[in-house]
């Protein structure tokens, strides 16, 4: 019996020296950077936002442009048996041109470029969008494979310990509860992993979505991470922001827009001019010139023009109370990105740090003592699950702190190093 019990000491002591993971992945690692470049060019939302934008920019010199001239015939006398027999018939060709009053034509298209503009910033922002996604189901996918990668190392050593104890259940050194404990477990694990299979999957089809690709289009195994950043101060962040936030941008580019309409809006004081030149012909022979200058006059100015200008000061203030609100907004998605931040970054350290080791040295005890039988099986095996549960919490704050700094890049509308 004794010799029986030092071999299954022995036995453990190797397996726990010498175990190797059998399950290691040939899986190419893939880029973020790559799909991110990916994404810029094939993403149908960049693409529609970009088109946008290119369809804006043609309203822009349409916007400079005169109204189409007005080309009209008129015919006079036309002969009538019953009225004026034997009248000759007349004709009037003419042409119509309408002119704005002088800066009117050059406000509006400055409007139109204002509009193209707050577009751009729209495409620019809609670009942000998909790269914070895009990080956020690639470290998603992070996640998802560590947690795969401690599951599978956890049921490898589980297996073993369902060996060791059906050995020891065989010698009667322990009771029948061991076994079925492990086996238990053992199915546990198999259960967890068929559902990470599955998150596997839906997240690797979220990316492809984002590039535009089949939902089924194979993906590798994103690369280590090591959630090693400076944390940059919050004055530093708000203020690249207001030179960098696609929004911000497009709201200055909007309260310029509305400052123009303003502007237009009292020129509608001023009249527009039209001119119109007319050549009459009578029995086939020209019989002279018409020339013609009218004027519309802002006459009914309290009804019409008065109104406009008070809609236009409206609009400006509320563009400009929609930018503040815009910056409050922005400064409030900083703070709080920070804060997470910080709070992954602690959370990487302390387990990194404390956790981890002071587990695995606890694991390390609960083994020796498990050989010598001063602890059951049940408490080697708990022993394994807090490794386990400080590994999956250390992999899943490593995913969120790049998870947050992603929403601080989108918060403040640029990459951040």
């Amino acid at each position: 019996m004794m010799i029986k019990f030092k071999l299954l000491i022995m036995v453990i002591s190797i397996f726990f020296l010498s175990m190797q993971p059998s399950w290691a992945s040939d899986e190419k690692t893939i880029s973020l950077k790559l799909l991110i470049d990916e994404a810029l060019s094939n993403n149908q939302e960049i693409r529609a936002s970009k088109e946008r934008w290119e369809a804006a920019k043609t309203v822009i010199p349409q916007a400079k442009s005169l109204e189409d001239p007005l080309l009209s015939v008129m015919f006079d006398k036309i002969p009538d048996s019953s009225v004026n027999p034997g009248a000759s018939m007349e004709r009037v060709y003419s042409i119509t041109q309408e002119f704005p009053y002088p800066g009117k034509l050059g406000l509006m298209g400055k409007m139109a470029e204002k509009e193209a503009q707050m577009i751009y910033e729209e495409y620019k922002g809609k670009e942000r969008d998909v790269i914070r996604d895009i990080k956020a189901a690639y470290y998603d996918l992070f996640m998802i494979y560590k947690s795969i990668e401690v599951n599978l190392e956890t049921k490898e050593i589980l297996h073993h310990l369902s060996k060791i104890a059906e050995a020891k259940y065989a010698t009667g050194l322990v009771s029948q509860w061991d076994v079925l404990k492990a086996q238990i477990e053992l199915s546990q694990l198999a259960n967890e992993i068929i559902i990470l299979k599955q998150e596997e999957e839906s997240a690797k089809a979220r990316i492809n979505r984002l590039l535009n690709r089949p939902v089924e289009s194979p993906l590798g195994e994103p690369a280590p991470i090591n959630g090693q950043k400076n944390i940059p101060p919050l004055e530093l962040m708000r203020e690249l922001a207001l030179h960098e936030r696609p929004e911000l941008k497009g709201m200055e580019r909007f309260i310029e827009k509305e400052e123009t309409g303003l502007n237009l809006a009292k020129k509608g004081y001023y009249p527009d001019f039209m001119i119109r030149l007319a050549q009459r012909e009578e029995d086939g022979s020209a019989a002279g010139w018409i020339a013609e200058f009218g004027v519309r006059i802002p006459l009914w100015f309290r009804t019409r023009q008065d109104y406009a200008v008070k809609k236009s000061v409206s609009r400006l203030e509320s563009a400009r109370n929609e930018y503040q609100g815009m910056r409050n907004m922005v400064s409030f998605e900083i703070k709080d990105a920070l804060v997470k931040i910080r709070s992954a970054k602690s959370l990487v350290d302390l387990h990194k740090s404390t956790h981890m080791p002071q587990s695995e040295q606890a694991l390390s005890g609960a083994r020796i003592a498990y050989e010598t039988g001063r602890v059951d099986f049940f408490a080697l095996m708990e022993s394994w699950k807090t490794v386990k549960s400080y590994k999956l919490d250390y992999y899943k704050s490593l995913a969120t702190f790049e998870q947050v700094w992603a929403d601080l890049e989108r918060a403040v509308g640029k990459e951040l190093p």
